[in-house]
């Protein structure tokens, strides 16, 4: 595998971010993965490294011309806050939302200059974010606003070896069955057979999750899977992709298990997402699925409450990291 350049961001700094990078590149196994260019307050990267009891050595860089990785060391390209209001630790703030969103950007913009060939952030906070001035529901939206990437994404959850999608997200639940298309369930599944075979799956099997109790029970539960869902899973075997389905939520982790199955398409934020937590909350990872450029981060939040305690258990953070660098080795 090609070494990758990865831009790696602290998340939100009031949170257990810090603290996850520094256990993470404290590790040299993991900084030898790829070449990581830090954006961080250097300050905040530094208290990380206190809190978390761990040390790693960076080299400084004052911008990202001329850039050579020959120490092998981390870079650090220094987001400098120290003139402007502190962060309030352990809360959701609007300092946090704007750190947040400032390094995100400039990690992202990396990346489009072909610096580096993904984006790896510790956890934030929509709360903190949309305090800061985000517009968007989600970091996912707003990520594709940044690359005026105008084509379906969605967030993509990953445990061990188990991959999940869903066809709606981030919205009210009274509103899933309106927001359900064919085409919407159709971009999905592709979606998710698009992003096994770039993190190296050469033909992944695709379960898709009914919407209704009983899988409808041939409609005398709700109809969708007869209008919507069986034709979209047909439509997707015709342009060559391996899926199985629809099957009823309660049942759906039995038959991934006993058919061996790869990804998981699901109608609704929480309906595979729960179970897939329950399977290993410390060990999962979200990537920004369908963007143009890999981004991936842990599939947990800030933990405000346990800022500076050196309490956070940073294996989801080093699969998120794993994961990422493989995806931006394809991307080379």
């Amino acid at each position: 595998m090609k070494k990758p350049s990865v831009a790696l961001v602290l998340g939100d700094p009031a949170g257990i971010g810090p603290e996850l990078v520094a256990k993470v590149l404290s590790q040299p196994a993991l900084r030898e993965l790829a070449n990581v260019i830090i954006i961080a307050d250097r300050q905040e990267l530094e208290k990380g490294m206190t809190i978390a009891g761990q040390r790693f050595d960076y080299d400084e860089i004052a911008d990202t011309a001329n850039i050579r990785f020959t120490s092998g060391k981390p870079l650090l390209l220094n987001h400098d806050w120290s003139s402007r209001t502190p962060f309030d630790y352990g809360n959701a703030s609007e300092q946090s939302g704007v750190y947040i969103l400032e390094t995100l950007a400039r990690a992202v913009e990396l990346t489009q200059q072909g610096i580096t060939q993904g984006v790896c952030f510790a956890p934030l906070n929509k709360q903190a974010m949309h305090m800061g001035g985000l517009q968007h529901r989600d970091e996912l939206h707003w990520f594709a606003e940044l690359l005026k990437w105008d084509s379906f994404c969605c967030e993509v959850n990953v445990v061990d070896d188990l991959w999940a999608g869903r066809a709606t997200s981030h919205i009210p639940f009274r509103d899933i069955v309106k927001n359900l298309s064919v085409g919407g369930v159709v971009d999905t599944i592709a979606l998710m057979d698009r992003t096994l075979r770039q993190a190296g799956i050469a033909k992944p099997k695709i379960a898709v999750q009914a919407l209704n109790p009983h899988g409808g029970e041939n409609g005398l539960f709700g109809d969708e899977e007869q209008t919507i869902i069986k034709p979209a899973m047909a439509k997707a075997k015709d342009q060559g992709i391996d899926v199985y389905g629809p099957y009823p939520a309660d049942t759906t982790y039995k038959a991934v298990e006993t058919q061996h199955l790869d990804a998981v398409v699901s109608m609704y934020h929480d309906q595979f997402a729960t179970a897939l937590k329950m399977l290993g909350f410390e060990r999962g990872i979200t990537v920004q699925g369908g963007l143009p450029i890999p981004i991936a981060t842990a599939n947990h939040g800030t933990a405000y409450n346990l800022y500076g305690q050196n309490l956070a258990t940073p294996s989801a953070f080093e699969n998120a990291f794993r994961l990422l660098v493989r995806m931006a080795a394809g991307a080379i």
